[in-house]
């Protein structure tokens, strides 16, 4: 239970709390021959949702971003798919998050990677921007909402910082077709607390409301989920040890239906 007087957004900052992963990531990379890294070589660690780097490469295939675009990141983390969109799209990338502790490792690694010319690390939520309205061309959020209870406020936000005609694309977690309890802890909340769920169908209902013309909508079947492997890079070394149960939880959900996922793309209107 939350402590007395807790909020979510306290509950979700000691939850992705991590310390030292840049600097552990780096020296292994580094031990391994690769100075200046890629933001493949450290997708491992920093594209922490289901799909991982492909997922964040398929949103942006679906946005169409280059070079001229400024994107905004929301719930951006260690900033994994900000570097991946930076690198490989050429665009400039806004990165923003609740958890001041994963923009600090963030911002090392996009140091390492070259990139901090292009990605930027911001701490604000993503309920109160702190962005002038029509500011982006684009924005991205990947397995984010889940912790978030205003989600009609996350997406209205959404809208306000885009130009007229921005595009926005999110990969989420939503509740599945079987109605039973989910169990916890999954990778975004130790405690059902902090998890706020909906189902697709009012997800588009709520983004329709906060003015998203609705472009592209797809449940994509979820891929088996596989505990990562306890060396190297991978998730234990952002999440903690406690990650290959989470995951564990979340392929049994995906496998029977509790949980599902949903990859969307809108416009704000022109």
């Amino acid at each position: 239970m939350p402590a007395r007087g807790e909020r979510p957004e306290d509950g979700v900052r000691t939850h992705y709390g991590v310390r030292g992963v840049a600097q552990r990531a780096l020296a292994v990379l580094a031990a391994q021959g690769v100075v200046r890294p890629a933001p493949a070589d450290l997708a491992p660690i920093d594209e922490l949702h289901t799909g991982g780097i492909r997922a964040t490469r398929e949103l942006a295939s679906l946005l169409g971003l280059g070079p001229d675009d400024l994107v905004l990141d929301l719930g951006c983390g260690l900033g994994g798919p900000a570097r991946c969109i930076a690198a490989e799209c050429g665009s400039t990338v806004v990165g923003v998050d609740l958890t001041f502790a994963l923009l600090c490792e963030g911002r090392l690694l996009s140091e390492a990677c070259g990139l901090l010319g292009r990605v930027h690390h911001v701490a604000g939520t993503a309920l109160r921007l702190p962005f002038r309205d029509g500011s982006f061309d684009a924005v991205i959020t990947q397995h984010v909402v889940m912790n978030i209870a205003d989600r009609a406020g996350f997406w209205r936000e959404a809208a306000r910082v885009l130009r007229p005609g921005g595009r926005f694309a999110a990969f989420d977690v939503v509740r599945g077709p079987n109605p039973g309890p989910v169990a916890y802890p999954l990778p975004w909340a130790s405690r059902p607390e902090i998890s706020f769920l909906l189902t697709p169908e009012e997800t588009r209902t709520r983004m329709e409301e906060a003015g998203f013309l609705i472009e592209w909508w797809e449940q994509p079947e979820p891929p088996r989920m596989v505990v990562p492997a306890a060396n190297g890079l991978d998730q234990r070394m952002a999440l903690g040890e406690g990650i290959a149960e989470r995951i564990a939880n979340l392929g049994a959900a995906y496998a029977d239906g509790r949980l599902a996922l949903l990859r969307v793309v809108a416009r704000r209107p022109a």
